[in-house]
């Protein structure tokens, strides 16, 4: 395949030169002329000899080593650029960010990890905090070659944020407001939020061939909420009932989060962490910051 891509290279410009020649050099009835192509397999080597325009060129490839070496008129020729240059358009981009996400999502208090006595109620049940992200875009800028780059994109996250407590709700109103509700044992609670996301982070990454890299990112990312919800679900009588609530709860309209990942070939896992508050400041008794991680098939 390299061989034929070679020849077809050097016929191309061979071509294009004798057309440029023509204007002012007349070649009819001329042996110059005529081309002709030569090929001569041998064991791990083939030769491919072609005479045109009075030029000998002779092609040949090492099958062992998959490397070609031209010679034209007994002088061989520095093929190293274009073999780069051919193996750059076969390269897929190492993506860093574009496909599909699933992880955990939660919020830590600014004092630690766990949440104040005032806002206990606010506990959430990891096993069933459930994130995951469709990051379709991403639009890289080399820095260096294809092993540096700056990155950028726009996905979609969706945040479950499932209560632990079966007695916890959330008020719809202004400002909002959450308590406990002994008349009801919920037995799905959770606040459901869905954010259009953009990165911009350095990705690394240590090959040009995205099945072949080992890849790190890091940066920033920008989250703008486009909906939430309240999702709930008790039984009473026998019956079950369901209720559900459109609010923004205070909410903050951005999220800002410091973003990393880590991957090889088609897997990545990441992680995100809040720099502001999931609600508007003074809704809570201190800031509960955002965070999710979890694991990426790669697009």
């Amino acid at each position: 395949m390299k061989t034929t891509a070679t020849i077809t290279l050097i016929l191309s410009l061979l071509v294009s030169v004798t057309f440029a020649q023509n204007d002012s050099v007349t070649t009819q009835g001329s042996d110059t002329g005529d081309v002709e192509v030569v090929i001569s397999p041998k064991k791990g080597q083939d030769s491919t000899i072609v005479n045109v325009a009075g030029m000998k060129i002779i092609v040949l490839s090492n099958n062992d080593k998959g490397s070609d070496r031209i010679i034209v008129d007994g002088e061989e020729v520095d093929t190293e650029d274009w073999e780069d240059e051919d193996e750059d358009k076969k390269d897929d981009p190492v993506s860093h960010w574009a496909g599909i996400r699933v992880g955990v999502n939660g919020f830590l208090h600014n004092d630690g990890l766990w949440i104040p006595s005032a806002d206990q109620n606010m506990e959430l049940d990891y096993g069933r905090s459930v994130s995951w992200d469709l990051n379709l875009i991403e639009k890289d800028f080399k820095l260096y070659k294809q092993y540096i780059e700056l990155v950028t994109g726009l996905g979609l996250h969706f945040a479950n944020y499932t209560f632990n407590s079966q007695y916890t709700t959330l008020r719809p109103t202004v400002p909002f407001s959450y308590n406990t509700d002994s008349t009801r044992l919920f037995d799905k609670n959770k606040l459901k939020a869905t954010y259009l996301t953009a990165p911009l982070m350095i990705g690394f990454s240590t090959h040009k061939k995205e099945e072949k890299a080992f890849r790190f990112a890091a940066g920033g990312q920008v989250s703008w909420r486009m909906g939430s919800r309240l999702k709930q679900r008790y039984s009473e009588n026998g019956d079950n009932n369901t209720l559900k609530y459109k609010s923004d709860f205070d909410l903050n309209p951005f999220l800002f989060h410091a973003t990393a990942s880590i991957g090889y070939g088609p897997v990545n896992v990441y992680a995100n962490y809040g720099l502001n508050s999931l609600f508007q400041n003074g809704r809570t008794s201190g800031e509960l910051r955002p965070f999710d991680m979890g694991v990426q098939l790669m697009f």
